[in-house]
């Protein structure tokens, strides 16, 4: 008889059915899941869609074990070629080598796992979608994932369909035949478990029936059972003891009934027999399965018996040093950790490899240099981290080292060298010289005189600015020099601005060089006048000088008074 607790038991049944729509179909139902072998030639998409219709999905194989299930498939189907599988790696999507998956996904969800079963790897894009199948591999017997583009057909694919558990075959009590019809479409005469929902249609000999049982009664602890539970069909307990594994049990107008012997118990199904459960109450701590004569404790994964047979005791798998950086021990598990700086990698996120931080966006204001574990930010030329401001970067005061011959104006990452008037800047833009006068031979040439024209020359004080950005490189600072400004109206020469490494940040310094030039003009018209009004003043005191001289002169004559004449007859006076 079939064993009714199916939550105890790993069952499992290949079967070559016809689907409802026509379709040659393989079955294989183990634990709560079945998986389908379709033999039509469709793309990834279209089969998804095939396996969506009916309940489920294309199937995964996330793990060994049910890597195994589609092997076993696979092989009771005698399929030798390719068939789909729900792995697929949507366009946009990068292909990962370092990842076991290699950035592809599962078409049902779920995380990802660490299990992966590639033929080769495949082939690296960001631009197209890739879907993978399942492949008969060396040696026989073997199947691996290999992967192709999603729009080529493929005359095969898999489906997975999830249910809450298990019911075991229909029983019948007297002759008569079974068909099965499962939730996902597929009729079959015999499974040996039925998944949650099935419909049993037995018709029973003799015109009897149809009589229908549902998978959906639930077993205490786990798993279902058939309503009505049966047996159908009923007949004499002469009829092959009346369906009955042990005892058919006959009363004057009511059917037959199925009874067990002592140290048995009848099962859900009405018919067959199991002993009886020295697992009620549970004596262990973890699970516990009936013997013969007693029971068997065990224990999940994660865990090992103690020596009472009874306890479970967890295991401390960070003894055994499986991890690359740090083990945490769980219960019935451990878990690893990354130092920081470091993120998981590799099979079961064992691995530690180095976070690059510097590629996330601001993380430093300037520069991010990336180290292993960590990072450092660092500053571009002409800047500086100062203590007690985290990460910041501060302008240094380059003019604080003198770097120029004149005056220097401090700018965000470098300077200004300010150059007075009729001064140009040296070819290393390190120093001022002047500039050579209209009809001036240039420095340097033979025979040449600096022209005079007799009027004294006042030192320049009129600066105009001549950019000069630093690069990083030492300065050399050169002596002051002066350039007399000719007196006489005439006008200073115009500056001149040489920049070194001419920026944006510049563009407001115009109007300021013309200020500088009109009030340059202003002070040299001013001077002018000044000397103008000195030599005034001077010529003024020279001819004062000149008058009081002459009245010193008449000062030094000498006045004898007039003394009188004799008269004449005419009695004049002379």
């Amino acid at each position: 008889m079939a064993i009714a607790r199916l939550p105890l038991l790993l069952v499992v049944v290949v079967v070559a059915v016809r689907g409802s729509g026509g379709e040659d179909a393989e079955v294989v139902c183990a634990g709560t899941a079945c998986y389908s072998l379709h033999r039509a030639k469709l793309g990834w998409s279209g089969a998804q869609e095939s396996c969506r219709h009916n309940g489920g999905n294309l199937a995964p194989a996330g793990s060994p074990a049910e890597a195994e299930r589609l092997r076993e498939l696979l092989a009771a189907a005698g399929w030798p070629g390719p068939a789909w599988i729900g792995l697929s790696l949507s366009r946009g999507r990068c292909v990962l080598p370092q990842e076991p998956l290699r950035g592809f996904a599962w078409a049902a969800g779920g995380e990802p796992g660490n299990y992966s079963a590639w033929l080769s790897e495949p082939a690296v894009t960001c631009l197209s979608s890739r879907c993978v199948s399942l492949r008969p591999a060396e040696p026989p017997g073997t199947a691996g994932w290999a992967d192709g583009p999603c729009r080529a057909p493929l005359p095969a694919f898999l489906c997975k369909f999830s249910f809450r558990g298990m019911c075991g075959p229909l029983p019948l009590a007297g002759p008569g035949r079974v068909s099965y019809t499962t939730p996902f479409g597929v009729r079959s005469p015999r499974l040996a478990a039925a998944p949650f929902g099935t419909l049993a249609e037995a018709v029973c000999e003799g015109g009897k029936g149809p009589a229908f049982a549902l998978c959906k009664g639930p077993l205490e602890g786990g798993g279902f059972a058939w309503h009505p539970p049966g047996p159908l069909c009923p007949a004499a307990c002469a009829h092959r003891n009346g369906g009955c594994q042990h005892r058919c049990l006959e009363a004057p107008g009511e059917p037959p009934r199925c009874a067990c012997r002592p140290g048995y118990v009848l099962a859900p199904d009405m018919a067959s027999c199991l002993p009886e459960d020295a697992c009620r109450p549970n004596p262990c701590q973890g699970t516990c399965r009936t013997r013969p004569g007693g029971f068997e404790c065990g224990c999940e994964a994660g865990y090992a018996l103690a020596p009472d047979g009874r306890r479970c005791l967890d295991v401390d798998e960070c003894l055994a040093g499986p991890c690359q950086h740090e083990c945490r021990n769980t219960a019935g598990s451990f878990v690893c950790l990354c130092r920081p700086g470091y993120r998981p990698a590799g099979p079961g996120d064992r691995h530690c490899r180095d976070e690059d931080e510097c590629a996330r966006p601001g993380v430093c204001p300037q520069l991010c240099l990336n180290v292993p574990g960590s990072f450092h930010c660092a500053c571009r030329p002409g800047y500086q981290h100062q203590p007690g401001s985290g990460d910041a970067c501060l302008d240094v005061d380059e003019c604080l080292r003198n770097p120029c011959p004149g005056p220097c104006r401090n700018l965000p990452g470098g300077f200004e060298c300010l150059c007075p008037p009729g001064f140009l800047p040296e070819e290393d833009g390190r120093g001022c010289r002047a500039a050579p006068t209209a009809g001036e031979e240039p420095a340097g040439a033979p025979d040449s005189t600096p022209p005079s024209t007799g009027i004294p020359r006042t030192t320049g004080a009129l600066r105009t600015t001549a950019l000069l950005r630093t690069t990083g490189a030492p300065w050399t600072t050169g002596p002051p020099q002066t350039l007399g400004i000719p007196v006489g109206g005439a006008t200073p020469p115009a500056p001149t601005a040489v920049r070194s490494a001419p920026g944006p940040e510049h563009s407001a310094d115009g109007p300021r060089l013309l200020l500088y030039y009109i009030l340059g003009s202003l002070v040299a018209i001013l001077l002018v006048l000044a000397f103008a009004l000195v030599l005034l003043a001077c010529r003024r005191r020279a001819a004062k000088r000149e008058k009081r001289t002459a009245k010193s002169a008449a000062d030094n004559y000498c006045w004898v008074p007039e003394q009188p004449e004799s008269r004449g007859a005419g009695g004049e006076r002379r």
